[in-house]
């Protein structure tokens, strides 16, 4: 898998400011796992050809928005957005295949987010092999932004000009605050308008700005959000992988 990372180094000035962006990616590592479970999906494998088809059938199929995610620091409790169906089905099929758990978070960053999913074991891989092989269409708007506690997909910045995203990655944003200066860089550097509503709401509270219109929001935590600074603010390597590993031990759909 393609090796992405988040970083965000924001310097808010009185005339002016500067920021160090690199982009949010992918990356994975190899762990055992002693114990194989097969996988509890079995259909046509999802490509990228009929991924819209697979997964509206799947969404039709499995209505739930409310999962509990139990990881090393603690429980999260998300809802599921119904106006991103494809992401929706797609986070349902994986939780309910068993895919994350022992899944690690394998980038995390203070103020930012605390990325987990690509983290490849065997069953992992065995799941990946029954469930297939995919990039999900964008279902970004501006009606759900990167605020403090939002669940998005990790996607390739490489060849990917529709901004597809991955199937089994996701992050959990923690965030800080932003400036109008730094709205106003951003909005240039990506080629991207934040509404009133953006603007109004990163003044007063924290979020990822600097990646909207970037990924697709899917989901907002809806309890358990004090476990975020637990992922985010601990000892990691140069490439921000945790010193010591934190995992989802499981996630349950709840309804």
């Amino acid at each position: 898998m393609i090796k992405t990372v988040f970083y965000i180094f924001i310097l808010h000035f009185f005339f002016s400011c500067t920021e160090e962006k690199v982009e949010p990616t992918l990356k994975k590592k190899i762990k055992q796992s002693k114990i194989i479970v097969k996988p509890k999906v079995y259909f046509e494998k999802i490509t990228n050809d009929n991924v819209v088809d697979r997964l509206t059938i799947y969404g039709k199929e499995n209505p739930e928005t409310i999962i509990d995610i139990y990881s090393t620091k603690g429980k999260i409790r998300i809802q599921l957005f119904k106006d991103t169906p494809l992401h929706r089905a797609n986070f349902l099929l994986l939780v309910k295949a068993g895919y994350f758990k022992h899944s690690l978070f394998s980038r995390v960053a203070k103020k930012f987010m605390a990325q987990c999913g690509g983290s490849y074991d065997e069953l992992q891989r065995s799941i990946q092999d029954t469930i297939g092989s995919y990039t999900i269409p964008s279902e970004m708007s501006h009606h759900h932004f990167h605020k403090k506690g939002a669940v998005a997909s990790a996607r390739d910045y490489k060849k990917n000009p529709t901004k597809r995203s991955a199937c089994d990655e996701f992050y959990f944003v923690e965030g800080l605050k932003f400036s109008d200066i730094s709205l106003d860089h951003y909005e240039l550097e990506n080629n991207y308008k934040y509404t009133l509503k953006q603007r109004n709401y990163y003044s007063k509270n924290p979020g990822a700005a600097h990646i909207d219109g970037e990924h697709t929001v899917f989901g907002q935590i809806i309890s358990g959000y004090k476990v975020v600074p637990k992922l985010t603010h601990v000892d990691t390597d140069s490439q921000d992988w945790p010193v010591t590993d934190i995992f989802i031990d499981s996630a349950i759909v709840i309804k």
